[in-house]
């Protein structure tokens, strides 16, 4: 009898041991993950037909709106894109920003993303827009 409650208490030991091991492996993962741009419309180096609407940016995590924004330029580092970025409550992993009227050309995008675990990532791409 003794030896069965000693063989138990080794192996309820070592399925803890092991629980314990994965955990401490996982810890490092989980927090080295940052929010990063998923997709992007237009997309990142893409040449559109017609200027967009608007620009939406998706990312593999929910954004902090206060601490989340794009800037949209053109060739000549000019803002064209004067309204606050946007993220959408029902969607809180994407980001919007109303664009107006673009003359054809190149823009550039940049964006700054603060996730909800208050990781800050910003990233920058380039689109055109055909003449």
């Amino acid at each position: 009898m003794h030896t069965k409650i000693t063989m138990l208490t080794r192996f309820v030991r070592g399925v803890r041991f092991v629980a314990a091991g994965a955990l401490i492996a996982a810890a490092p993962v989980a927090a080295w993950a940052h929010g990063k741009l998923e997709s992007a419309t237009p997309a990142t180096g893409s040449t559109v037909d017609t200027a967009p609407d608007t620009l939406r940016l998706a990312f593999n995590e929910d954004l902090e709106p206060t601490f989340s924004s794009v800037k949209v330029s053109d060739a000549n580092g000019k803002p064209v894109a004067h309204d606050s970025a946007k993220v959408d409550p029902a969607t809180p992993r994407v980001m919007t920003v109303a664009m107006p009227k673009l003359a054809p050309g190149a823009y550039t995008v940049q964006w700054v993303a603060m996730t909800a675990d208050a990781h800050r990532t910003k990233g920058t791409y380039t689109f055109k827009v055909k003449g």
